[in-house]
């Protein structure tokens, strides 16, 4: 998340999850990625969820985190009012990613207008990210990292709340799952042992 801050000379920076291998060449992903959708973020969409809460969900099914963690987190973000619509205009928000601000002209019976913006939240997987370090991108990575480090360590809960509260990061590619599949081989975690029994 911090790699503006383990390179600082850097200009644009490639993560792969360690689960993964990366098999492109970095000049052609960022082209495609970045610089071709005119974007400073690219990450990979979630394949299976698009809500947080669902995946809030999921995350203790799987035991990933505990009950208490993941719902002290997610207590935090209802009461900041996160959205919890998985669907924007009868649509399925995880196809609305890349347009990360939609406009509304909202009309008064006194004849006033004004624009709403609806920020959609996002649910990333995350297993890859591709970013140009700029002032902005570098503020949002390190939002993100403040809330992994606050609450649980599952990114994918905390990126729809860090990109929803700071509001103004435009220009992000959420792509798609067969994209991923064509960037990286995924080759799993490494599984923990299980500790000894001592009888």
């Amino acid at each position: 998340m911090l790699a503006h801050r383990l390179f600082p000379d850097a200009k644009y920076s490639i993560w792969v999850d360690s689960k993964s291998q990366f098999r492109r060449d970095p000049l052609g992903v960022l082209d495609a990625l970045l610089w071709r959708t005119n974007s400073v973020l690219a990450i990979s969409e979630h394949g299976a969820r698009s809500s947080v809460y669902d995946e809030a969900n999921a995350v203790i099914k799987k035991h990933k985190a505990t009950p208490e963690e993941v719902e002290v987190q997610i207590n935090q973000y209802r009461h900041d009012k996160l959205p919890e619509d998985k669907r924007f205009n009868g649509k399925k928000g995880k196809f609305l990613y890349t347009i990360s601000v939609v406009p509304k002209l909202l009309n008064f019976d006194d004849g006033s207008n004004f624009w709403l913006f609806y920020f959609l939240t996002a649910l990333s997987e995350a297993s890859v990210i591709v970013r140009e370090h700029t002032p902005l991108t570098n503020l949002f990575m390190c939002l993100w990292f403040n809330e992994v480090v606050r609450f649980t360590s599952r990114d994918q809960l905390s990126f729809p709340y860090v990109l929803w509260r700071l509001k103004v990061l435009k220009n992000i590619n959420m792509f798609p799952v067969c994209t991923r599949k064509d960037l990286v081989n995924s080759i799993g975690h490494v599984r923990k042992a299980k500790p000894l029994v001592t009888l």
